[in-house]
């Protein structure tokens, strides 16, 4: 049907190559079967690996799901060119989960704990819209029986779940706090310790253990580069966006705005 291999050539980390050659395989689905084939919940940074391989073939189209236009994990959705998008079934559930929240805060750890408790996969869950009382969900509709059957409680606390309709969804307020820094560099390590507190070892340490990732990806090299509107997250510890370059000091260090996002 296609070339894979070439389609694939410009890819050269491993894990891309894997992803790509996933995503081929459903179009190759598709195009044998005439039937929707739906990816797990990507990043954006795999999304932006995803979709230009679907462009490139003939006689499939596809959509992007997530359940809100910001949603960050999306399933790209392929179907027959033939078939208006609009009435391609969904492939994902929402789910709203309400419970006595007051006395023990509970965070999206807690939830995506929960359900993967339930021997879910974290590629089959999307977004988790957290509030003070209530929590939202984005999951796949393979596993959608399971979250209404069995999710019961979150971190001991008994929960009612309901499905939910897209125009349901509460976008949580982000809470930001802005960091003016100077660094000597824009080494990925330097970048990173001043947006998150920490020491520059420790963050290379961080980031050799990949604990790290840059606009999605996971960093292994504290050296990489780090440019101006690029996304830091720590693993549980939230992101930093680097918002602005302010030119260079009297020492000669870059003075940096950057965001961090919790």
């Amino acid at each position: 049907m296609f070339d894979q291999d070439k389609l694939l050539n410009h890819l050269h980390r491993e894990e891309d190559r894997v992803l790509g050659s996933h995503i081929l395989d459903k179009c190759e689905q598709v195009l044998k079967y005439h039937k929707t084939q739906a990816t797990d919940f990507l990043n954006p940074y795999q999304v932006e690996i995803a979709a230009p391989l679907i462009e490139q073939i003939a006689e499939i189209n596809f959509k992007k799901e997530g359940a809100y236009p910001a949603a960050e994990r999306k399933r790209l959705v392929i179907f027959p060119e033939y078939l208006f998008p609009d009435l391609v079934e969904k492939q994902i559930k929402i789910y709203q989960l309400d419970g006595n929240f007051a006395f023990q805060k509970l965070t999206h750890r807690d939830f995506l704990g929960a359900l993967m408790g339930l021997g879910l996969q974290r590629k089959v869950i999307g977004d988790i819209l957290v509030h003070s009382d209530f929590a939202q969900i984005v999951a796949a509709v393979e596993v959608a029986d399971i979250i209404e059957l069995k999710l019961d409680k979150v971190h001991q606390v008994p929960v009612e779940v309901k499905e939910i309709d897209e125009s349901d969804i509460v976008r949580p307020t982000q809470h930001e706090k802005e960091i003016l820094t100077t660094v000597a560099s824009m080494r990925l390590d330097a970048v990173a310790s001043s947006g998150f507190g920490d020491s520059r070892n420790k963050m290379s340490r961080d980031i050799e253990n990949e604990k790290v990732k840059l606009n999605w990806k996971v960093e292994s090299d504290p050296a990489a580069e780090v440019e101006i509107g690029d996304l830091i997250s720590v693993r549980g510890r939230g992101r930093v966006k680097v918002e602005d370059d302010r030119g260079i000091s009297n020492k000669g260090r870059i003075k940096l705005t950057l965001k961090r996002l919790t």
